[in-house]
C-alpha cells in the first residue's frame, strides 16, 4: 500500500488520494507505532478502529485483510470483500481502476496548457456496459480515435474513429469484443487519441 498505492498517487495525483490503514486488533499506541516505523508507512494508522470509540470501521467494511475505495461524498465505490476471500484481498489492478475514476484525468502525450481534454468512464467498476465521455474543448470538430484494450495491449473494440465534436461525446462499450462475444471480467485500458494528445483510463469489467 505504501508504495502501490500512497507514493504512487501523491505522485501522479498530489493531494487527490488520502490512505488510511485501520487498527483492527486494537492495539496500543506503542505497538501500533512500532509497525509504523518496522513497516515504513507514512500514512495515518487508525486505533482501535473495530470498536465503537474508533469508529467501529470492522462492523461497517468487514474482515481484516480487506481494502475500501470510498469517494468524496463518503460512498463506498470498492469493497475487496464483496470479490475475494478472506486472505486473497489486495488486487492492486482493481484498486487502481476504481481509484482513478474518482482523480483528475491524466492527460498524456502533447498536452497544452489550457487545454482541458478529459477522458472518463462511469461505472467503475462495471458489470457489462460502460458510458465513455471524451471532452474536446477546442472550438471545432477534430480526429479522434477511441479504442479498448485488455492489459497485454490487445484490442477489444473501436468505439469511434472519425471526428469527436466540440464539448463532450458520450461513448459507450457493451463490454463485447467485436465478435459479439462478452469480455472476460478483469482490468481494461480505454484508451483516446485526439489532436495529438493520448488519454488513458482503467476500467474493471465484473461478470
Amino acid at each position: 500500500m505504501q508504495q502501490d498505492i500512497q507514493q504512487y498517487y501523491q505522485s501522479t495525483h498530489p493531494g487527490e488520494v488520502v490512505v488510511v490503514g485501520a487498527d483492527l486488533f486494537n492495539c496500543t499506541p506503542s505497538s501500533l507505532g512500532g509497525f509504523k516505523q518496522n513497516t515504513g508507512a507514512t500514512y495515518p494508522l487508525l486505533l482501535l478502529a473495530s470498536v465503537s470509540t474508533g469508529g467501529n470501521i470492522q462492523t461497517l467494511y468487514g474482515e481484516r485483510d480487506h481494502y475500501v475505495v470510498i469517494n468524496k461524498q463518503g460512498i463506498v465505490r470498492y469493497q475487496a470483500n464483496d470479490r475475494w476471500p478472506y486472505g486473497n484481498g489486495y488486487h492492486l489492478d482493481e484498486i487502481r481502476a476504481c481509484v482513478d475514476t474518482l482523480v483528475t484525468p491524466t492527460v498524456g502525450v502533447g498536452e497544452t496548457q489550457g487545454a482541458e481534454f478529459a477522458l472518463r468512464a462511469a461505472p467503475n467498476p462495471a458489470g457489462s456496459r460502460v458510458s465513455i465521455v471524451l471532452a474536446n474543448p477546442l472550438g471545432h470538430a477534430t480526429s479522434a480515435r477511441v479504442t479498448v484494450h485488455d492489459l497485454a495491449g490487445r484490442r477489444v473494440a473501436t468505439l469511434l474513429d472519425g471526428l469527436a465534436a466540440p464539448g463532450a461525446t458520450t461513448l459507450t462499450w457493451s463490454g463485447r469484443d467485436p465478435d459479439g462475444r462478452a469480455a472476460a471480467s478483469g482490468v481494461y485500458q480505454v484508451r483516446a487519441e485526439i489532436a495529438g494528445r493520448v488519454l488513458v483510463r482503467r476500467i474493471a469489467l465484473v461478470r
